[in-house]
């Protein structure tokens, strides 16, 4: 790849001291040729080391070692898994959730290797080396059985667990070998869009998708970067047109996306873990800038350039789980947002939020919610039950905007933490939407009665739509109700609105647009601003009143308009 050199040299150690001894351009090749050193009289040790040079800049990754004493330390062990979706079938280890548990368990296989998830369970030759891997299968299998029998009691216990897990693996290993038989158009000499129609037009439904992702798995196992393979999927995804093409493409772009070294390729230098953590979530929502201007298409700066696109078309749904869940993740974890620590760390939490929740959504949902609480936990040095309910109290003023508190607290409400603090956020819930007395107590700020009654409308639409308890539920949406009735009818906003000063075709948009949806919701509120409409629309000549101060070239297009927006506002259904 241009702009990028690999270079992977061999370290032996005599007497206690390491030497380089050679170097190759290949991984596979240098672990190969470390191990015929070993051999060699008087070396106790060897080790292999990636330089990765771009630009001006180099980075060093020992990613193999062994030495003669201790037997070798280049065993590769199964990663910790601390959740693991029940899959129904073996169709369901090729779907993101399957493939995110793949990638955490073999992690260091996966990258040793310069494999994916994807390319192991549609490349026979690559799942055959997975199964005699050690005792890398075995491993994970157990570990998986175990957290899925004590996670989800009515899949069964570990051993019903184990027993359909080997099934599901018997299944993808049969699948695997009768694809490698299959003779399939290749990516390099059709081109992708090609080779997915040709393939589209033999296969049966049931195998089309996996047989395009067994040619894809073909081209890019034989690139062992994951940053070349990264590039070349982005190529592909880039101007393809096919929705299948897209789903596939995203496939194995999301699985190159779990390399730690690829995202830090893609994101550049970043000052912090926070400002890294930031620029994730800028490049899953579509909004990340890179300096892609001038650099050459395979440069990390033009493929991370041309991701944000597909991110931002939402193209790449399987990835944007990956980097929510990588977030998610580090935000749950020890490491620092800032350099500095101490008060800066409240400063990073609230910039990392702000991108999190750029409007009135937060990015990661319920997941995202919980871990944003046990951080403002570690950060104010209180654990337990009683810091959870601190740290949430804690991040509430944070958020600013009712509509923001109103998404926090419905995702956590939704998040696992609601079985230990449910009386904390119902009491939140309560005390910042129920037992206020006027809109004014739930906005204090100074914007003006539209946005206020926009405002409280998007809240009401939150708990509407929310998954929260109907009881409650209920209760928070009647009261914000009732408190925009009694806004409108306190304030005499109506009268102001309807003020007779105005010519008649102002008050009636103006009207009009307090009975739209996101204006008001329908209930008390959005009744009085009807009522007052409904009279207008009962007078007599209505219409020639409606226009009679409107230009005569203007007359016919305001009328139009009113009905667009009668009918917009449910007056004509």
């Amino acid at each position: 790849m241009a702009g990028k050199t690999e270079i992977f040299e061999i370290h032996l150690q005599r007497e206690g001291r390491w030497q380089i001894d050679s170097s190759s351009h290949s991984q596979p090749e240098a672990e190969e040729i470390a191990k015929k050193v070993l051999n060699r009289d008087g070396v106790t040790g060897v080790k292999v080391i990636k330089e990765t040079t771009r630009g001006g800049t180099s980075r060093e990754q020992v990613v193999f070692e062994k030495d003669r004493a201790a037997g070798g330390s280049d065993k590769t062990f199964v990663g910790e898994v601390d959740e693991a979706p029940v899959c129904e079938d073996a169709e369901d280890l090729y779907g993101i959730g399957g493939r995110q548990v793949l990638n955490r368990l073999f992690r260091t296989y996966l990258d040793k290797n310069g494999v994916t998830a994807s390319e192991v369970m549609h490349e026979f030759r690559e799942l055959r080396r997975l199964i005699d891997a050690d005792n890398l299968i075995m491993s994970g299998i157990g570990k998986v059985s175990t957290l899925q029998a004590k996670t989800n009691p009515d899949s069964g216990d570990a051993a019903a667990r184990r027993n359909a897990l080997f099934g599901f693996l018997d299944a993808v290993t049969e699948r695997a070998r009768d694809a490698a038989a299959k003779k399939l158009p290749t990516i390099r000499q059709e081109g992708f869009e090609a080779a997915i129609e040709k393939i589209t037009a033999t296969a049966s439904d049931e195998d089309c998708a996996f047989l395009i992702r067994v040619a894809v798995a073909r081209e890019l196992v034989q690139q062992r970067s994951y940053f070349g393979k990264l590039t070349q999927a982005v190529d592909w995804a880039t101007p393809c047109e096919s929705d299948l093409g897209r789903t596939v493409a995203d496939t194995f772009i999301s699985d190159t996306l779990g390399n730690a070294e690829t995202l830090q390729d893609l994101l550049g230098t970043q000052d912090s873990l926070g400002a890294a953590l930031g620029a994730l979530v800028d490049l899953a929502q579509g909004s990340f800038e890179a300096a892609a201007e001038g650099k050459q298409d395979d440069a990390p700066e033009a493929v991370a350039g041309r991701l944000t696109d597909l991110f931002a078309a939402n193209a790449l749904p399987d990835s944007q789980i990956v980097l929510a869940d990588r977030v998610r993740r580090q935000i749950e974890g020890r490491a620092t947002l800032s350099r500095a620590g101490g008060d800066d760390e409240l400063e990073a939490l609230k910039g990392l939020i702000d991108k999190l929740m750029p409007t009135d959504s937060l990015f990661g949902g319920s997941s995202m919610a919980e871990a944003l609480t046990h951080r403002q936990s570690r950060i104010i040095n209180r654990g337990g039950l009683n810091g959870l309910k601190e740290a949430t109290n804690r991040l509430l003023p944070t958020l600013g905007d009712p509509v923001r508190k109103a998404s926090y607290l419905i995702s956590l409400s939704e998040s696992s933490l609601a079985e230990t603090i449910g009386d904390e956020i119902e009491m939140q819930l309560e005390g910042l939407f129920v037992r206020p007395e006027s809109v004014k107590h739930i906005i204090r700020d100074d914007r003006p009665p539209n946005k206020k009654m926009q405002t409280v409308t998007a809240v009401f639409r939150k708990f509407q739509d929310s998954s929260i308890d109907a009881v409650l539920k209920n209760r928070i949406v009647k009261r914000l109700d009732e408190l925009l009735a009694r806004y409108i009818t306190e304030d005499k906003i109506l009268e102001k609105v309807d003020d007779p000063k105005r010519p008649l075709h102002v008050r009636a948009f103006m009207l009009l647009s307090m009975c739209s949806p996101d204006m008001l919701p329908e209930g008390q509120a959005s009744k009085l601003a009807r009522e007052i409409v409904v009279k207008h629309l009962r007078r007599k000549n209505f219409e020639d009143e409606l226009v009679a101060q409107v230009p005569v070239a203007e007359k016919e297009r305001v009328l139009r308009d009113f009905h667009v927006q009668l009918y917009r506002c449910g007056f004509m259904q």
